[in-house]
C-alpha cells in the first residue's frame, strides 16, 4: 500500500478572493482611536476615500464651530463697550474689527458649519452604505472559500450575528459617532487654541484641562472594551441556541419538553451574566467621563473667577466666557461618548476580521486539466476532524467510469466523510484523492465542482420558487430540460400540488416541503447538471417506495455515462453496484468486491446485510 510521502501534496496558493485584514493592520499605528486601519479593508477604494473626506470635513466643521464660539468674547466685549460707552479702543473694536463685523463673521461662520454639516452628513452615509456592502461582500465570498471544517455551531451564531447587527452597528459608528468624534476633538483644539489669543491664562487653562480629560476617556474606553468583550460571544451563543431551539421543536414536543430546553437556558443565564457585567463596567466609564468633565468645569471657573474679582476681566466677558466653558464641557462630554459609541464597533470589525483572515482552501499555481472524466482514484487516504480523532485510515479506492460503487458500514465509519472529501470540503491529512486523473489539489475548486453533482442527507433549498431551486443544477438550463429532469426524479408531482405550481416559493430551508420532497429538488439538481461523478448520500432514504423506484430508474438512465458514488442502507440500492467497499468503525476497508462475493465469503458485509435485511422484515406484531 502506498505511504503518505509517495502522495506529496502538489505545490498550492492562497485564493486570491476577498483581501485579508492582516496586510492592511501591519504598519497601522498603535494609537487608532477611530480604528481607521480596522475599517479600510472592509471599504472600496471610493469608500476609503469618501470616509477621509467626511473626516477632513468633520475636522473643517469642528473649526468653524470653535471659531464660532471664539466670536462670542469679542462680541461680548464691544457689545459692552458700546452699552457703557467705552472709549477704549481695543473694546469698542477687539482685534480691529467693530462689533457689526464680528456679527457678520459670526453670521458667515454659522451659515458655513451649517453647509459643511450637510456634505458630511451625505459623504459620511456613501462611505456608510459602502462598508456594510463592502464589508457583506467580503464575508460572504470568504465564506465560499472557506473549508466546511471551518465552520461549527460557534461560529455559525458569530456569522448570523455579525451580517443581522454587526455590520450595521458599525456602519452607524462610521457615519455618525465617529463624526461626532472628530468634530468636537476638532473644536475643543480650536478652543484651546483661540484661548491663548484673548488671554494666556485661559489658554493655558484650557489646554491643560483637554489632554487630562482626553486620557480619562481613553481610560472610560477601555473599561468599556473590557465590558464589551465578553457579550459579543454569549450573544451568538444565544442566538445559535435560539435557533437550534427551533430546529428541534418537533423532538422536544415529542418528549414533552417544548419549554425546557437546558442548552437554550444556559446559554440565557449567561448572556445575562454578560450583560450584567457590561451594565457595570459602562456605568464606570461613564462615571469617569463625567468626572473629567466636572474637573474642566471647576478648573475653568476658578481661573475665570480670578480674573474677574481682580478686575482684568469684564462682566459682560465672564458671562460670555463662562458661556464658552460650559460649551467646552458639553464638547468634552460629547466626545468622550462619542469615544465609548466608537467602542461598539470594535467586535464587529474583529469578528470580520477572523473570518477575513481564516486560512481558505488553497489554490493551485498551476492548475491542470483533468484528462478522461468520470474517474475517481483515492490513494491512501487518513483524514480526521481532529489531529487525535481518526475518521478515515488509510482507504484506497478506484472508481471506474460509467460504474457504480456503493459505500456501506456502520454510523461513524466515514462514509460521507468519504463523498465530502472526494468534493474537497476538505483537504486530506495525507494521500491522494483524483479525479480526470488529477489530484484535485491541483485543479480550481470551480474546475472540480463542474464534474461533480452532490445529492447529500442534508438537503437545503433556497427561500425561492421551486423551479429556481431546481434550476441549481444548472441556471443556463432550457425549460424543457428542467421539465425533464423534474419529471425523472419525481419532482413534477411536488409543482402539481403546490398552489402556484412551479412559481410556488418553498421557504426558507425548503420548510414548506417534505424531507423526501427537499431530497428528490435535490436529485432533480443532479440529473439537470449531468455532471460525469455524481456523489448520492442517503439520497434514497426519505422516498417512499414510488418515488424511490422514480429515483432508481433515473439513476440507471445515467448510469451509462456518469460514476456514481451511493452512501445508502437500501438492500436493491446496495446490490444492485458494481462495486461495493465496506468500511469499519475505524474507518478502514473491511472488504470490497461485488455483491455475490462478498455475501458468499461471509465476512463483515454478510454480517451487515444480514442485519439491513432483518431490519426491512420487521413489521408491527398483532395481539389478535
Amino acid at each position: 500500500m502506498p505511504t503518505p510521502e509517495q502522495h506529496p501534496a502538489p505545490a498550492v496558493r492562497k485564493p486570491q478572493g476577498p483581501r485579508t485584514t492582516q496586510d492592511a493592520r501591519r504598519g497601522a499605528p498603535r494609537f487608532d482611536p477611530l480604528m481607521l486601519a480596522r475599517f479600510r479593508p472592509l471599504l472600496s477604494p471610493e469608500g476609503w476615500l469618501r470616509l477621509r473626506m467626511s473626516i477632513g470635513m468633520n475636522i473643517a466643521m469642528g473649526v468653524v464651530e470653535g471659531l464660532a464660539m471664539l466670536s462670542l468674547l469679542p462680541i461680548a466685549t464691544a457689545l459692552t463697550a458700546e452699552v457703557t460707552a467705552s472709549a477704549v479702543p481695543e473694546e469698542r473694536a477687539p482685534f480691529g474689527v467693530s462689533l457689526v463685523g464680528w456679527l457678520w463673521i459670526l453670521a458667515a461662520l454659522a451659515v458655513l458649519g451649517g453647509v459643511v454639516r450637510y456634505v458630511d452628513s451625505l459623504v459620511g452615509y456613501l462611505a456608510a452604505t459602502d462598508f456594510i456592502r463592502r464589508g457583506h461582500l467580503a464575508v460572504g465570498e470568504q465564506l465560499s472559500v472557506l473549508p466546511l471544517g471551518w465552520f461549527d455551531r460557534k461560529r455559525t451564531g458569530e456569522i448570523s450575528h455579525l451580517v443581522s447587527s454587526g455590520f450595521m452597528s458599525a456602519g452607524q459608528t462610521l457615519a455618525h459617532t465617529m463624526s461626532l468624534v472628530v468634530g468636537n476633538a476638532a473644536t475643543l483644539a480650536t478652543l484651546c487654541i483661540g484661548s491663548w489669543c484673548w488671554d494666556w491664562r485661559l489658554g493655558l487653562t484650557l489646554t491643560c484641562s483637554f489632554p487630562a480629560a482626553f486620557a480619562l476617556m481613553l481610560v472610560a474606553r477601555r473599561i468599556r472594551a473590557a465590558a464589551n468583550r465578553p457579550l459579543a460571544p454569549a450573544d451568538a451563543e444565544m442566538a445559535s441556541r435560539v435557533v437550534e431551539y427551533a430546529a428541534c421543536q418537533p423532538a422536544l414536543r415529542a418528549a414533552g419538553r417544548s419549554s425546557d430546553f437546558a442548552p437554550l437556558e444556559a446559554a440565557r443565564a449567561a448572556n445575562d451574566r454578560a450583560r450584567f457585567r457590561e451594565l457595570w463596567l459602562s456605568t464606570a466609564g461613564v462615571l469617569l467621563n463625567g468626572v473629567s468633565v466636572q474637573a474642566v468645569v471647576v478648573a475653568i471657573i476658578a481661573v475665570v473667577g480670578g480674573l474677574a474679582a481682580s478686575g482684568q476681566m469684564t462682566a459682560a466677558a465672564v458671562v460670555a466666557f463662562v458661556g464658552l466653558l460650559l460649551r467646552f464641557a458639553k464638547n468634552i462630554g460629547t466626545l468622550g461618548e462619542s469615544q465609548l459609541g466608537v467602542e461598539e464597533a470594535r467586535i464587529p470589525l474583529e469578528r470580520a476580521e477572523e473570518i477575513l483572515d481564516a486560512e481558505p482552501l488553497p489554490e493551485p499555481d498551476a492548475p491542470v486539466a483533468p484528462g478522461e472524466p468520470g474517474g475517481v482514484e483515492i490513494r491512501d487516504v487518513r483524514f480526521g476532524y481532529a489531529p487525535d480523532r481518526p475518521v478515515l485510515d488509510g482507504v484506497s479506492m478506484t472508481l471506474r467510469p460509467g460504474t457504480v460503487t456503493a459505500v456501506v458500514g456502520p454510523s461513524g465509519s466515514g462514509k460521507t466523510t468519504l463523498a465530502r472529501l472526494i468534493a474537497r470540503f476538505w483537504d486530506v491529512d495525507s494521500g491522494s484523492i483524483s479525479v480526470g486523473g488529477v489530484d484535485i489539489r491541483e485543479m480550481p475548486v470551480e474546475q472540480l465542482m463542474a464534474q461533480l453533482s452532490m445529492v447529500f442527507q442534508d438537503v437545503y433549498l433556497f427561500d425561492d420558487t421551486l423551479e429556481a431551486n431546481v434550476r441549481v443544477g444548472r441556471p443556463d438550463a432550457t425549460r424543457e430540460e428542467m421539465l425533464e429532469a423534474a419529471d425523472r426524479a419525481g419532482v413534477s408531482a411536488i409543482a402539481a400540488r403546490l398552489p402556484d405550481g412551479w412559481e410556488t416559493r418553498v421557504g426558507e430551508g425548503g420548510r414548506s416541503l417534505s424531507g423526501g420532497e427537499r431530497q428528490r429538488v435535490s436529485i432533480a439538481r443532479a440529473l439537470l447538471k449531468r455532471a460525469p461523478i455524481v456523489l448520492f448520500d442517503e439520497a434514497t432514504s426519505a422516498l417512499d417506495a414510488g418515488n424511490e423506484a422514480n429515483v432508481l430508474a433515473s439513476v440507471d438512465e445515467l448510469r451509462a455515462g456518469s460514476t456514481f458514488l451511493v452512501i445508502a442502507h437500501k438492500l436493491d440500492t446496495i446490490r444492485s453496484a458494481d462495486h461495493i467497499v465496506v468500511l469499519d468503525e475505524r474507518g478502514g476497508i473491511a472488504e470490497e468486491g461485488d455483491h455475490e462475493r462478498l455475501h458468499a465469503a461471509g465476512g463483515p458485509y454478510r454480517r451487515y446485510w444480514d442485519r439491513r435485511a432483518a431490519a426491512a422484515g420487521w413489521t408491527l406484531a398483532s395481539r389478535g
